[in-house]
């Protein structure tokens, strides 16, 4: 981690501020379709989250035309007020009814949408401050980052949700201020500017910069192949956790009783010991070997492991498995994202990272398909599927990264 401090202070205050927001959104999030289906019912949490997946599509790409035609900067100043506004709503009607309850939907629906708007900008502001040098530690670091958020926020919910869901708001508001007052401070990027032709109305504008990254055949490439492989990581919170639930027998370890569900939370938390503890060492590991070679050798340990996660009902197994695919995710992901970086214009970056954040979306409406499909395949059957999916998607983003003449080819 000393290399950390060699980062410039915009990229250091940028990935402190992440690593705040993702903790305590990962603390709550996770528990809204809970949360949702308590207080109204299951069929309105699932409405709610694929109307707000849709929306966001949309969202996304204006967050991208605006990304790149207007100053970032205070586009995330006016993002980080509002949503101060949303958090603080949220916080004071959680635990309300009737109309509380329906201000606190409407809230949340706006809040999501926001970071859709704002997710997609501020990756275009990192992507600026990002120099070459660094590229590849600091596409590491962040995907460290993400993971150990996700674990550490997710052992705050877990502690918070049922009796302190006021706190859970008050502490994102928190990072949320600490993170608005780092990019105040440290965020010193000239940004570069995509043309806005004047005479062309703003809508017609917008859908020829959308036409610009869907005419990128080997973005696309790109795009599709991580959609179907990232669908794998994302089915963990749909096809599998109904399959182990459904067909894990509950086993006695050390007196305690493992149900499907404990196991999946197993999974869960070796997942994210797995990612804190060995990035940067898989990292020394590959880099004797050359990045095309380790990227087609993190795709079938993650095709392997992911394959067998689908299909296996041994505790053994499961715990095991899930090691193979996150150090098979550990190799290929830095390198897809490194490489990706490599693709994508200066003046056309907030498009672009709208299109990943769309990309993300497909994959997890791929998963959430996955469930329907799963009442009709026996397991060992989505397990191919499964494994399937995630090898086209590898050959695909192989292709893109790799076979592209216009990136340097490694």
């Amino acid at each position: 981690m000393g290399k950390f401090f060699t980062l410039s202070a915009t990229l250091k205050s940028r990935i402190i501020g992440d690593f705040l927001l993702s903790t305590t959104m990962n603390a709550i999030m996770p528990f809204i379709a809970l949360y949702l289906t308590s207080k109204i019912n299951a069929i309105f949490a699932g409405v709610f989250f694929i109307v707000n997946i849709l929306v966001n599509i949309v969202i996304s790409f204006i967050g991208g035309y605006l990304g790149d035609h207007y100053n970032r900067k205070k586009l995330i100043h006016l993002i980080y007020l509002l949503y101060s506004v949303c958090l603080i709503i949220l916080a004071l009607t959680v635990t309300l009814d009737g109309i509380g309850l329906v201000i606190f939907c409407v809230t949340l629906f706006i809040f999501s949408n926001l970071t859709g708007i704002g997710e997609t900008i501020l990756n275009a502001a990192i992507m600026d401050a990002i120099y070459e040098d660094v590229r590849e530690y600091v596409y590491q670091l962040n995907y460290w980052v993400y993971n150990a958020s996700l674990a550490l926020g997710m052992l705050f919910g877990a502690a918070l949700y049922h009796h302190h869901k006021h706190l859970l708001f008050g502490l994102f508001f928190a990072a949320m201020l600490v993170s608005w007052y780092l990019f105040i401070k440290y965020y010193h990027v000239e940004q570069v500017m995509s043309q806005r032709a004047e005479d062309l109305g703003k809508v017609k504008h917008f859908l020829q910069n959308l036409m610009l990254v869907f005419k990128d055949k080997y973005y696309m490439l790109l795009n599709s192949g991580f959609i179907l492989t990232m669908m794998a990581e994302l089915s963990l919170n749909s096809y599998i956790i109904v399959r182990l639930k459904n067909e894990f027998q509950t086993i006695h370890l050390w007196g305690i009783p493992i149900d499907g569900v404990r196991i999946f939370t197993i999974i869960m938390i070796i997942n994210a010991i797995v990612v804190v503890t060995m990035t940067f060492k898989v990292n020394q590991w590959m880099t004797s070997m050359r990045k095309r070679h380790a990227f087609i050798v993190g795709i079938l340990l993650y095709a392997v492991g992911y394959g067998l996660l689908t299909m296996s009902n041994s505790f053994w197994v499961l715990c095991l498995v899930i090691v193979i695919a996150t150090i098979g995710e550990l190799i290929y992901s830095p390198i897809h994202n490194a490489q990706r970086f490599l693709m994508i214009p200066e003046d056309k970056r907030g498009t672009y990272s709208a299109m990943e954040t769309i990309c993300f979306f497909g994959s997890e409406i791929l998963a959430r398909f996955g469930l329907i499909l799963g009442a009709i395949l026996l397991s060992w059957q989505m397990s191919i599927y499964v494994v399937i999916l995630i090898l086209i998607g590898g050959a695909l983003m192989y292709i893109a990264l790799f076979k592209n003449p216009h990136i340097p080819s490694q």
